[in-house]
């Protein structure tokens, strides 16, 4: 699936969870890589969300414990260069416009991103693709 999205800031909520040894764990056994501590806010547009909702019935999961909630997550690419993934908190603040990816590396920096670019990442979601 292929979404395109804008950048935003976020509340800074990201870095808190993603230094969490109970997530930074478990990314690491499923994905790969131990995030970097924060994500990248990105917003889309409406038409988006039902095939997104759909291809979270595909998601995997990471499992949380106390008040850490557990969370949904699919492999994707951010601007065809950055490995990572797209997360979904079963706790979240977020509308469902607003996406969370993460990666091993500080993106906005690696990539020289500000908030207001447009980035595209390709989900791992292969049966409700979607393209623009």
């Amino acid at each position: 699936m292929k979404i395109k999205g804008t950048l935003t800031s976020g509340l800074g909520e990201g870095a808190y969870y993603m230094s969490k040894e109970l997530y930074a764990h478990q990314f690491k056994e499923k994905l790969g890589f131990k995030p970097y501590p924060g994500t990248l806010n990105i917003i889309i547009q409406d038409n988006y969300i039902t095939s997104i909702k759909e291809c979270l019935l595909q998601a995997k999961k990471i499992k949380g414990k106390g008040k850490f909630g557990d969370v949904l997550y699919i492999e994707a690419k951010l601007n065809n260069k950055i490995n990572g993934a797209l997360i979904f908190p079963v706790k979240t603040h977020h509308s469902p416009k607003i996406l969370e990816f993460i990666a091993p590396v500080y993106i906005r920096q690696t990539l020289k991103l500000k908030d207001g670019d447009t980035v595209t990442i390709l989900a791992d979601c292969e049966k409700y693709d979607q393209r623009s």
